[in-house]
């Protein structure tokens, strides 16, 4: 049956795309036309009519102590350097114009009041400049490099009583030395611009916090003053009297500058685009949800789906609507800001509501991230959301009053409410949470969890009431913030860090059939999918992990341009022992690296399967080689790597005197091991496939490494023993010139036997067995007389000495049948066996029993 519908569901799902996008298209067609000629007019004639239209009154606002007049030097903002000469090289040309920058900029600090918005001009000023100067003192260094190099070439001048040179040479040594001096001069110049540069910018961080700190921590009357209470009961009449004016001019604009057919045009696109988002949003959830294609991600991506729906739905109807207004002339400039403004507070609130709903999942356990009851989830989930919408309240109201120049106690009520109403919802919360922990029937909750949660919103709230109570009220709206904005994020952070795990665990994964695709499509392993989609899912998570540490640092900028500015410094780079090292230099040598021996490694492979193999040369030869090309490629790619980083031959010597300390310390046995194994591989006493005898172990040479060897015994185990073994004691190798062997057979018959015909028995099995060497010919020897028989001893060489055990089992075989046909004793010595029984009686009592 679902292989039936599927096609109509799809045909449905696509019909109902194409029937929002005809109709979003229709929309704005229809309010085009009903905006009728006059609407391009209307858009002509805006900005006269906007210079026409009234005003709302700005009335002055009351600053505050530390707003005070502006320097004269803080206002410039763009650079005005003053006539120079033309320099030659556009290094010389950066510095000049970064000089008369940075001396504005110095000009500007050296003044005694700033601002928050003069100073992140600068920052923003210093940024480029810090950077433009560090590229140009990297190409003055490789300029005088150059030339110095040139120099060198040409040798010093002969002196007077040495013959003299050619006009020419001299000529040209004079123009270098120039050069060199002008070009170390200007180098000189350009390092001294840097730390000025950074200087400046130290001094912009410190004066930047250092007035964050001053507001931060500013005192105003406190909720129990009695000024604090009569300044806003006078703020409110009249703050209310200049929004009412301004919307009154809203409204005079629009009837001045649109018309009804504008005003149809706007109501008939946004109705357009209504019906359009509506019919998205279910096509979307038929296509995700109720086809099953949710399913594959589980949990984690039905959780992400949620929270991009509802944070995006609500601010993006609200910009549309601005943008739709706006375009068709019904909104002016100063409305617009406003509305904007409404977007991103509208922005605040939803996130926190589509972060509640995404993780906690009310009334939805199957999707739900923790294991929570459903009470747990819906209370923390409408905390969480009120939360959220006082911060977009609080942030709107801070709007209007910027826009209306509201009175200072306007401001301080809107943060004093802020983290009033914030604390009062983080202690609700705690009341609920702890008095439906001591219930005796109830469900289970966040458990220790949840007395961990509860700890930690009470720092909050204190950190909120206290300062709320003394007067600093930007404090405990700023602790307020923070903590809302801290617990959306963290929840966002973990519905998609779910998300990227589900993602590369579940789908591009070796484990499903979508992940196995993959890895067939980019020729990849099992093995190494995962292993790319691991790495892939780390780097996300820690970019992830990294934004929102940045997002969370603060809206002032303060803290995220310090973490950034280090970022910065370390991409140009640190000075360590005379080298640069910087973030671009390590990626650098760490791709040389990966690539040097990917390369090395297959080239070594493509010698020891391809090439090697189809030369003249031995098995251990051919490792050697393999294996010598593999060490040599790997040296010149740590050469390459210690190049790319700046360290030179010099440098390397210091490091190999202090390697040489620390092998007179406690390195010797590994130096001894890897110069035998480089012994092993040039003299080549052992090859892989001989057949050793070293420390009573007997086997074959598998591997030869640079620290040890291992050899396969006959027993089929390995034994790893190190090279140092193989040059400082003996080693027995059957098989070092050649694969021939000997085999003995030792025989013993009876003294009655023939000796002539024992010899030719044993001389004609040895001639019998194929494995067995015609020449030289098989020997048979009389060795002695022993005690009970004659001994005999056959001996025999072998192609491959490999099969002595065998041969000889054959042999023994072949003699024992010969000898028993030609009816040769083999004699064995005459034992006695004691039997258990009676003890046996002695001869003058066994004659006394015959009687």
């Amino acid at each position: 049956m679902r292989s039936t519908e599927r096609p109509g569901r799809r045909t449905l799902g696509v019909g109902r795309a194409m029937t929002a996008a005809w109709l979003m298209l229709a929309a704005v067609l229809m309010g085009a036309l009903a905006a009728g000629p006059d609407a391009a007019a209307q858009t002509a004639a805006q900005p006269q009519q906007q210079q026409s239209q009234p005003q709302p009154q700005q009335p002055t606002r009351t600053a505050p102590p530390a707003a005070a007049k502006k320097p004269a030097g803080a206002e410039k903002t763009a650079p005005t350097p003053p006539p120079a000469a033309k320099p030659d090289t556009p290094a010389a040309a950066s510095l000049e114009t970064n000089r008369a920058a940075l001396d504005e900029i110095e000009k500007a600090l050296a003044a005694e009041s700033h601002f928050e918005d003069t100073l992140a001009e600068m920052r923003r000023r210093l940024t480029p400049m810090r950077s433009d100067l560090r590229d140009a003192a990297q190409a003055l260094e490789d300029e005088l490099n150059q030339v110095t190099a040139q120099l060198k070439q040409l040798g010093d001048a002969p002196e007077g009583d040495e013959p003299k040179e050619d006009a020419g040479l001299a000529a040209e040594r004079a123009k270098l030395q120039k050069r060199q001096s002008e070009v170390d001069a200007a180098l000189k110049q350009a390092r001294l611009l840097i730390q000025r540069a950074d200087d400046a910018s130290t001094k912009v961080t410190d004066l930047r916090r250092g007035l964050f700190t001053k507001e931060l921590l500013a005192r105003s009357p406190g909720l129990f003053n009695r000024t604090f209470w009569s300044d806003l009961s006078d703020g409110i009449p009249s703050e209310t009297g200049r929004v009412v004016q301004l919307v009154r001019a809203w409204w005079l604009y629009a009837s001045n500058a649109a018309s009804a057919a504008n005003v149809v045009g706007a109501l008939l696109t946004l109705a357009g685009f209504a019906l359009a988002a509506v019919l998205l949003i279910r096509w979307l959830r038929h296509r995700l949800v109720e086809e099953g294609l949710a399913a594959s991600f589980g949990r984690a991506f039905q959780a992400l789906l949620v929270l991009v729906v509802h944070a995006a739905a609500m601010p993006a109807a609200v910009l549309v609507t601005v943008l739709v207004l706006e375009n068709f002339g019904l909104m002016p400039a100063w409305i617009k800001a406003i509305g904007v403004g409404l977007a991103l507070a509208v922005l605040a609130a939803s996130t926190g509501r589509a972060v509640a709903l995404a993780l906690f999942a009310p009334g939805e356990p199957g999707r739900r991230l923790f294991a929570w009851s459903d009470a747990e989830a819906a209370r923390a989930t409408s905390h969480l959301t009120w939360a959220a919408r006082m911060l977009g309240l609080a942030a709107f109201l801070n709007l209007l009053h910027r826009t209306t120049t509201a009175p200072i106690a306007l401001t301080v009520a809107t943060s004093a409410l802020l983290a009033l109403v914030t604390a009062a919802i983080a202690f609700h919360f705690m009341w609920r949470t702890a008095r439906s922990s001591v219930v005796a029937d109830a469900q289970p909750g966040p458990g220790q969890g949840g007395i961990r949660i509860r700890v930690v919103l009470a720092v909050f709230v204190a950190g909120m009431l206290i300062p709320l109570a003394t007067g600093y009220i930007a404090l405990s709206a700023f602790v307020a913030s923070r903590l809302v904005i801290v617990l959306t994020l963290t929840g966002a952070l973990i519905v998609l860090d779910a998300f990227v795990d589900a993602l590369f665990g579940q789908v591009l994964s070796s484990t499903s059939e979508r992940g196995r695709a993959v890895a067939a499509l980019l020729g990849l392993s099992h093995r190494g999918l995962d292993l790319i989609s691991t790495l892939l899912s780390g780097i996300i998570r820690v970019a992830l992990l990294l934004l929102v540490i940045l997002a969370v640092l603060g809206p002032w900028g303060v803290f995220a341009d310090d973490v950034l500015s280090r970022v910065a410094e370390a991409a140009f780079g640190w000075q360590v022992g005379g080298v640069t090292i910087s973030i671009q230099t390590i990626l650098g040598a760490i791709a040389i690296l990966l690539i040097g021996v990917l390369a090395v490694r297959g080239a070594q492979r493509w010698l020891q399967t391809s090439f090697l193999p189809r030369t003249a040369l031995d098995p251990g030869l051919q490792h050697s080689i393999a294996a010598l090309f593999g060490y040599a490629g790997l040296i010149g790619v740590l050469a390459a790597v210690l190049g790319a980083i700046g360290i030179d031959l010099q440098k390397i010597a210091l490091i190999a005197g202090a390697l040489s300390v620390g092998i007179g310390f406690g390195l010797q046995s590994i130096v001894q091991n890897f110069v035998s194994g480089l012994i092993l591989l040039a003299e080549r006493p052992i090859r892989v496939g001989d057949w050793v005898v070293v420390k009573n172990e007997e086997g074959f040479v598998r591997k030869i490494s640079v620290r040890a060897t291992e050899i396969e015994t006959f027993d089929r185990a390995s034994v790893i023993i190190p090279n140092a073994e193989f040059i400082t004691s003996s080693v027995k190798n059957w098989t070092h010139a050649n694969t021939l062997g000997r085999v003995t057979l030792k025989v013993r018959v009876a003294y009655d036997s023939d000796v002539a015909q024992v010899r030719e028995i044993l001389a004609g099995c040895a001639r019998a067995h194929p494995l067995v060497l015609k020449a030289p010919p098989p020997g048979v020897f009389l060795l002695g007389f022993g005690e009970i028989g004659l001994d005999f001893e056959l001996r025999c060489i072998l192609s491959n000495v490999e099969n002595g055990l065998s041969v000889k089992s054959d042999l023994h075989v072949a003699v024992l049948q010969k000898f028993r046909e030609a009816g040769i004793k083999i004699p064995y010595p005459i034992h006695e066996e004691r039997v258990p029984g009676p003890p046996l009686l002695e001869e003058p009592a066994l004659e006394e029993a015959k009687r």
